[in-house]
């Protein structure tokens, strides 16, 4: 019984900017790493994340909004540049297929 009202007594409690703030650095770091460096239980955590997601206040989609914007067209163009990249090797590798065609033609 000692022991439980010891736990009970030790209990933290965390402002609604904390339980944010631990959230997106789970996302960012890593949950078990996060959870460690608060000392918190995977069912604490769990439940925070359920409560946010109920609410619809989601912290990763409230706080990612631009940096997922910025995000997304870096990955845009990045997928343009390697299309191109891909485009020009089959223009290559044509013009080398048309070249042997051409030599076993002699």
């Amino acid at each position: 019984m000692g022991k439980y009202t010891l736990m009970a007594s030790q209990r933290r409690k965390f402002s609604e900017a904390e339980k944010l703030n631990i959230l997106e650095s789970a996302e960012r770091l890593g949950v078990t790493a996060v959870l460690r460096e608060h000392r918190l239980s995977y069912s604490v955590f769990a439940r925070w994340k359920g409560q946010y997601r109920k609410n619809g206040s989601e912290p990763s989609i409230q706080t990612m909004g631009a940096r997922t914007r910025s995000e997304l067209r870096q990955t845009l163009e990045e997928n343009v540049r390697l299309k191109r990249i891909i485009a020009d090797q089959v223009i290559e590798l044509e013009r080398k297929e048309e070249e042997l065609r051409k030599y076993r033609g002699r």
